[in-house]
């Protein structure tokens, strides 16, 4: 194999694994493969890109299939994309570059695995006041929480193959039962601690958000196949979710007779609350992807302009249309609107030469995913099914199961409805920022 060959291989290789945007990676091979002199075929599927060589002098086909599991490394992402700049640009030289690959490949990650363990349980803690009203008695419990499921994450599956495929649902289970249970105390004539809260804010790392946003890019993209799979997989792990919800609230309620069914907080708390947490939710989900410190400010000011837009868009529409609970419209109106906005300001700001769209837009449009979720009530509404189990009435066992598979149903319909409106709004960031590109020489690295 020569060497521009393996510099592509390994190119591909780093843009799959650190989060590159999967809707145009084969177009990113196609130009990389123009400028290095090479003829190429390549057909993604999620996790796998297979690759064919044409040798037009021996007139001989190699195909070769590049896989590897696709994780969000920000630091990482930034310093493979800058090696597939320079390459473009003639400004590396191709084994300058596979050295290079090497090394990132090679190399630890920014922030150690205790670090990143801890900053779950403050992501989850300041995700809580910000999407589900959680008030300052809960985020201690949040916060226990939350580094919890970082442990389970980054240690437990990591160690554990086995474990790994069942950790989602594990980890739902046991949130939900323990956040029932402590939800369940009783303070005077109210309840200590907000259930919805601590069982939604724990697990809100593990939401498959962007699985399905980049779902429906693809099929925007016309890459059918893999928008098509991983559609399926996303709208599965929900309704894996939503399961886990489910079991973990039917195991306590069956033990505890006078459990909470509360899919609200009582006496939520003004919005200086909510947003005062936006920025420090963001500065750990930062830190958990290993995002680099330089980059740091600009993410942070982006998600909260992107979230001020989103809050303001829901409150009126939701005004207009009459909505003051439920998902509808105006939530995935409010989505588009927000993704809109940040994908022009990340898209002028990677236009300037000042950084990557794609890791900047990553924090920005996640945050917007969690509220919007708990807007739909698709998850914490779960425990209605744990009332329908635990309750001891045959009569209207069949209405029961209707309503029953109705939840399960709806959690998986709001997150593409959810991913729906992100999509096109981050799509017509990208074609009002890049109208006409006449240098087509490198990919568009945006989502």
């Amino acid at each position: 194999m020569g060497e521009r060959e393996l510099y592509l291989l390994k190119v591909c290789r780093a843009l799959m694994a650190y989060g590159a945007p999967t809707h145009r990676l084969e177009e990113y091979m196609y130009m990389t493969a123009e400028v290095i002199g090479l003829r190429l075929e390549s057909f993604y599927l999620p996790g796998i890109m297979i690759i064919s060589f044409n040798n037009t002098i021996w007139r001989s086909t190699e195909v070769h299939i590049v896989k590897t599991s696709q994780t969000l490394n920000l630091s990482k992402l930034y310093d493979s994309h800058e090696v597939y700049k320079n390459v473009i640009h003639d400004k590396m030289a191709i084994e300058d570059a596979i050295s290079r690959l090497d090394e990132i490949m090679d190399s630890k990650d920014k922030h150690p695995r205790w670090l990143c363990v801890i900053m779950f349980g403050f992501a989850s803690a300041c995700i809580g006041p910000v999407s589900y009203g959680a008030r300052p008695v809960d985020l201690p419990v949040i916060f226990v929480f939350g580094c919890l499921l970082g442990f389970m994450q980054l240690v437990m599956a990591e160690n554990s193959e086995l474990y790994a495929h069942i950790y989602e649902v594990s980890a739902a289970i046991l949130m939900t039962f323990l956040s029932r249970a402590i939800g369940s105390i009783n303070h005077g004539d109210g309840r200590l601690f907000c259930f919805s809260a601590i069982s939604q804010a724990s697990l809100v790392l593990i939401l498959p958000g962007f699985i399905i946003t980049n779902s429906a890019l693809e099929l925007q993209s016309k890459n059918i196949i893999s928008g098509a799979v991983r559609m399926v997989y996303g709208i599965i792990f929900v309704l894996f979710l939503a399961f886990g919800f489910t079991v973990g609230s039917t195991l306590y309620g069956a033990l505890d007779d006078n459990a909470t069914s509360a899919t609200t907080c009582e006496a939520p708390w003004p919005f200086w609350w909510q947003v005062t947490f936006v920025i420090p939710f963001t500065f750990c989900y930062i830190i958990i992807n290993q995002g680099k410190w330089k980059k740091i400010p600009a993410m942070l000011v982006l998600s909260m302009i992107g979230w001020l837009v989103n809050y303001y868009a829901a409150q009126g529409f939701s005004k207009k249309t009459r909505i003051s609970k439920g998902f509808g419209s105006n939530i995935q109106m409010a989505q588009m609107l927000g993704a809109l906005v940040i994908g022009l300001v990340a898209n002028l700001y990677s236009r300037l030469g000042q950084g990557l769209a794609v890791a900047l837009l990553h924090p920005a449009i996640f945050i917007q995913v969690p509220g919007s979720f708990a807007a739909s009530g698709s998850l914490i509404n779960a425990v209605a099914n744990a009332d329908l189990l635990t309750k001891n009435n045959p009569s209207d066992g069949m209405s029961n199961d209707a309503q029953s598979n109705s939840l399960l149903t709806n959690a998986g319909l709001a997150m593409i409805e959810i991913a729906i409106g992100i999509t096109v709004g981050i799509s017509i960031s990208a074609l009002l920022v890049y109208p006409i590109r006449k240098k087509k020489r490198s990919g568009l690295f945006s989502f």
